[in-house]
């Protein structure tokens, strides 16, 4: 039996961040398809990343947290930065968002709700492609704050304006890790929340659960991924209303439980609701892609906070399955043209759970492994995305633990990382060794990623 990984992140330490000195240094010049490493390969100066005393110092990025406020955001999972945000920022994004209607869906089907009949609409998808919506995602109030709190670069998983329309109901309690999607599925992200109007009685207060992220409940265990136990959802009476005004900033973490009430005003309720992930800690499910027109209406340096772009479309997905005995070894199956290829197959969007964040192509790659091997996975974890044909091939990764019964793979063959390079010519995408290595890298924090319909039951079975 394995023994349990003891090297745990360290965002699970008590101030979030170990008390040590780290010196990371990104290669410069070099370019990946792979959607994870362009964090570490992709890069046109050094950066520098300093932890000192439990801070985060990244080079040439100002301090925006005292000590005092980051051991707050530890303690009771959020923190409220007062006017944060300038008015000339608040009235340039309500420009943008003017002329882009918050039509993406969520909670809904648009087809049932003509905008603006009470609702909660959102902006989301690749509205940052306008670049009086797109500066928010780099803006230097929020992603330095973003990077003390994670304990990391920070990488934008989610772009969301929503809009609350008058008379419209609220939002019951609930936190937003999900193992489906790919903005909840990180193991360590957090929520940056910009009011556009005062989140008061009138229009709707956000409240929180001071303490409700027990982090307590996350821990290493025999798998890979990190272990998440069920949360014990808070009282009611344990809510407060932090009192949002225009153009505060709100850091809420991940697992904090939160709830909105509903807007009995006359007023649009507005707020950006983005989230960043750790840049070594990817959603289980893999990024959101953005494409390149959103690069490009980012600054030159603030374009680092993508952790993926491409117009390039992911048409496949693809399983890295391990076995682990004397030598780490990966199946292979061979195509129909004798090249030797992951299992898995054509990409499918689930409608288990609908929302705008596509990306989760969990049970396209079931579908294929069960045909293919007669298998299926409990759940699986996000590796990277790589060149496929005309488009592109997102790989999720398992590691099988010894205790299945052992039935032959018909037409399969194992290999060792050696056998792989030999192997090399022979190989569909080329990149296999690459995706290997990234997977048994234990400086990524992996998280476990499912089916829509897995979590329609328990996102916490398994």
């Amino acid at each position: 039996m394995r023994k349990p990984i003891r090297r745990e992140p360290s965002f699970l330490s008590s101030s979030g961040i170990r008390n040590r000195f780290l010196h990371v240094e990104e290669l410069p010049g070099r370019s990946t398809e792979n959607t994870y490493t362009h964090w570490r390969l992709r890069s046109r100066r050094n950066v520098r990343i300093t932890l000192t005393h439990g801070r985060l110092c990244p080079s040439g990025r100002r301090q925006v947290l005292t000590t005092e406020q980051l051991a707050e955001y530890h303690r009771d999972g959020f923190l409220v930065l007062k006017g944060q945000i300038s008015e000339g920022d608040i009235c340039r994004l309500e420009q943008g968002f003017r002329r882009n209607p918050p039509l993406d869906g969520t909670l809904y089907d648009t087809r049932k709700l003509s905008y603006p009949e009470p609702g909660r609409y959102t902006l989301a998808n690749n509205c940052l492609k306008d670049p009086d919506l797109a500066f928010l995602a780099e803006h230097d109030q929020i992603v330095p704050a973003a990077a003390e709190v994670l304990g990391a670069e920070p990488k934008l998983s989610a772009f969301v304006i929503y809009d609350r329309t008058p008379q419209s109901s609220g939002l019951p309690s609930h936190n937003d890790y999900k193992r489906w999607r790919p903005v909840g599925s990180s193991m360590n992200w957090v929520f940056t929340t910009i009011p556009f109007c005062d989140f008061d009685q009138s229009t709707g207060q956000l409240l929180v659960a001071p303490g409700s992220h027990h982090t307590e409940r996350i821990h290493r265990g025999l798998e890979r991924p990190l272990e998440v136990e069920a949360p014990t959802r808070p009282s009611e009476d344990s809510y407060i209303d932090p009192e949002l005004k225009r153009g505060d900033l709100l850091l809420m973490n991940m697992h904090l439980w939160h709830r909105a009430n509903g807007n009995t005003s006359n007023s649009h309720r507005i707020g950006a609701f983005n989230k960043y992930a750790a840049a070594n800690a990817p959603p289980a499910t893999g990024w959101f892609l953005y494409d390149d027109q959103v690069n490009d209406a980012l600054s030159p340096t603030g374009r680092s906070v993508l952790a993926r772009h491409s117009n390039k479309t992911i048409d496949s997905t693809r399983l890295l399955l391990v076995r682990e005995s004397n030598d780490r070894e990966v199946l292979l199956l061979t195509d129909p043209q004798g090249r030797l290829a992951l299992p898995g197959g054509p990409t499918f969007t689930e409608k288990a759970i609908a929302d705008w964040d596509a990306g989760n192509y969990i049970a396209a790659l079931q579908a294929a492994v069960r045909d293919q091997l007669r298998i299926e996975t409990p759940w699986v974890s996000y590796v990277g995305d790589f060149p496929e044909g005309d488009g592109l091939c997102r790989v999720y990764a398992y590691t099988l633990n010894g205790l299945g019964f052992p039935v032959h793979y018909a037409g399969a063959e194992w290999m060792d990382r050696q056998r792989l390079q030999s192997a090399k010519p022979d190989l569909l995408g080329g990149w296999e060794i690459e995706a290997l290595d990234l997977w048994v890298d234990d400086e990524i924090v992996r998280g476990k990623g499912l089916t829509q319909a897995q979590c329609r039951v328990n996102q916490y079975a398994y």
